[in-house]
């Protein structure tokens, strides 16, 4: 895992205890030897072993200072460290930040394993004969001897429907994930695993919009102010959207005087318009003007697909999203420039309700009140008018589509599924040929989402959706690919709408703050209307994404024909040969749109080939 700290390696162990730790460390604070990890405590005892960034770290170690507390180093890991001395388990709830971490007690002679409360920072482990083995990688854990390199048929069934694996399971049977806010605990071979965290939705009735606008506003402020602590470069993506103009916009008033290089992606003319409907790039370079940064623009050519093997090699699970190349590409850039932070506006869109799934939910609780034949008729001939005007590869046709998709499904949690899933059911079944996934089929990937469903605590039906997101999409998606992309190029990115503060300040505000009708993020908006230009501020909802349909039609030819060969179908033994042929078939003729499912497909066979096959090893296109 050299790539996740080039600057210093340490490892430390007690024979006798059978226990050992290591690290590699990217230094961000205190770069000196006093931050060297794993890091001990004055008497021995202790020793942790820490991967990320604790942002209330000064006020913390100003509370143990008074205390009488002697600090080696000006870093957040000695007060992680001395907090969990005092403590216990409890020095959890006091932390505001994004780790993952493992602390030998040398005294109760207990290994303790946390997860950040929103699972920004990855955590792995495998369990055998009584022993826990972690990192912060899969691949990691594939040079143990005796770990199986077995898959995880129940898990194919959750990637086909959402494109990556969300809970606790992974492709690998066996290997798990500690979930966002838990800690696991390791006692003489017996292990524990409990919610450390969980945010109440408890909105305000008698708090105003405007009350309400100033408060978002500076929270902004302080968690970037907070994020932004580094002895080391830093600078932030910046996609043009809301998000990442409000992170960059956050960032000048915390700091009016100071150089801020911004990223963004630039793809060929007319590429990424075909894709999603506007080209980011003219917002981007106005909210650089208009805040005075340093906008660096980085080229995602055509033949970036040939990254593809690296890039699965990097992200340990297999996960179909094409953000990922410029990511990476983003992070590569920054790192040549001699940056090593980067912050990123990740997480806005759950906290603040701005995917156009939340306002599909809110048009739902209106159209539920017709009468339900009549409506659903109207809106499957519009779904088919689209589809034989448009085309299924529209944009227009797409979300139509997934919008008559979710109104016909029961609210709750199958509506949540239809509005998230990247594939039908029919096609997954038809598609699924080995007996275990079939069966797993059969007990629905729904699973994990009724599993989170019922840990919700608080009240709102859009509360309840972003819940879901946060601990899913957010968690098992978002910060996994933004996490490795990154850390491959040794760069960390932090995600100041996770800051603790600003998340529990979200979930007070009434839901009409956040989705008033068609107006999305309106508390948000509402507070960057003195800082960022109204063009950018209330422009239309656009991801970020590349455009996969144009790679599939082009670059991707070769790659399809020889990942989805019938040979190679048939070896691994997972999929119907004749419903793979079709699937391609279909989406050549524009009679279906299985553009991701395709990407899914390739991007699974590849991940075999680098975790299966080969133990953590990358492949060649």
């Amino acid at each position: 895992m050299g790539h996740r700290g080039p600057d210093d390696e340490g490892f430390w162990h007690n024979e006798a205890c059978g226990v050992g730790l290591g690290h590699r460390r990217l230094s961000i604070i205190d770069v000196s030897q006093a931050g060297h990890q794993p890091m001990v405590s004055t008497d021995g005892h202790t020793i942790i072993a820490y991967n990320g960034e604790v942002y209330n770290f000064p006020e913390l170690r100003q509370e143990l200072e008074r205390e009488g507390r002697a600090f080696h180093s000006r870093t957040d890991t000695e007060v992680i460290l001395q907090l969990y001395e005092r403590d216990g388990l409890a020095c959890l709830q006091r932390l505001n930040g994004m780790f993952a971490f493992a602390i030998w007690d040398g005294r109760t002679k207990r290994l303790l394993l946390a997860r950040d409360h929103a699972g920004v920072k990855p955590l792995y482990y495998w369990q055998t004969n009584g022993a826990i083995y972690f990192a912060s990688e899969l691949k990691a854990l594939l040079k143990i001897p005796g770990v199986p390199r077995t898959i995880n048929h129940a898990a194919i069934v959750d990637y086909l429907t959402f494109l990556w694996v969300p809970g606790a399971e992974t492709m690998l049977a066996g290997i798990r994930k500690l979930e966002p806010g838990h800690y696991l605990t390791w006692d003489g071979g017996r292990v524990t695993i409990a919610p450390w965290f969980s945010l109440t939705y408890d909105p305000d009735p008698n708090i105003s919009l405007a009350d309400a606008t100033d408060a978002v506003r500076s929270a902004m402020t302080r968690a970037v102010h907070r994020q932004m602590v580094s002895d080391v470069p830093l600078g932030a993506f910046l996609s043009g959207g809301l998000d990442s103009s409000a992170i960059a916009a956050a960032m000048r008033a915390a700091f009016p005087d100071r150089e801020i290089t911004a990223y963004t992606a630039v793809f060929p003319p007319g590429e990424i318009a075909e894709e999603q409907g506007v080209d980011d790039l003219p917002y981007a370079e106005r909210v650089a003007r208009h805040l005075g940064l340093t906008l660096s623009r980085v080229e995602i050519r055509p033949n970036v697909i040939e990254l593809l093997p690296l890039m699965i090699y990097h992200l340990d699970e297999p996960d179909s999203d094409p953000a990922i190349f410029p990511s990476y590409l983003i992070a590569n850039r920054a790192r040549d420039d001699g940056i090593k932070v980067l912050l990123s506006g990740t997480g806005g869109d759950e906290v603040f309700f701005g995917y156009r799934s939340h306002v599909a939910l809110g048009l739902y609780q209106r159209l539920d009140y017709l009468p339900r034949w009549p409506t659903t008729g109207a809106m499957a001939a519009a779904s088919r008018g689209a589809n034989g005007f448009l085309g299924h590869t529209h944009i227009l046709s797409r979300r139509i589509r997934k919008f008559v998709r979710g109104f016909t499904a029961a609210s709750g949690v199958p509506r949540h599924m239809a509005l998230v899933d990247w594939s039908e059911p029919q096609v997954r079944e038809r598609l699924l040929l080995h007996r275990d996934a079939r069966q797993a089929m059969q007990s629905d990937a729904s699973a994990y989402i009724e599993q989170y469903s019922t840990a919700f605590r608080g009240c709102g039906h859009l509360n309840h959706h972003s819940h879901i997101l946060i601990q899913t999409f957010l968690a098992a998606h978002n910060f996994l690919y933004t996490d490795r992309t990154s850390m491959a190029a040794s760069i960390e990115v932090r995600v100041p709408f996770m800051d603790l503060e600003l998340m529990q300040l979200a979930a007070r505000l009434p839901e009409n703050f956040k989705q008033r009708g068609k107006v999305s993020k309106l508390v948000l908006k509402k507070a960057m209307e003195s800082r960022l230009p109204e063009e950018v501020i209330y422009r239309s909802k656009v991801g970020f994404g590349a455009p996969l349909r144009r790679w599939l039609r082009d670059d991707l030819n070769g790659v399809i024909r020889d990942t989805l060969s019938a040979d190679k179908i048939r070896e691994r033994g997972l999929f119907d040969l004749s419903q793979v042929e079709a699937i391609l078939r279909s989406n050549d003729n524009q009679t279906a749109d299985h553009a991701y499912l395709i990407y899914a497909l390739i991007n699974f066979e590849l991940w075999a080939q680098t975790f299966v096959d080969r133990p953590g090893e990358p492949v060649t296109l």
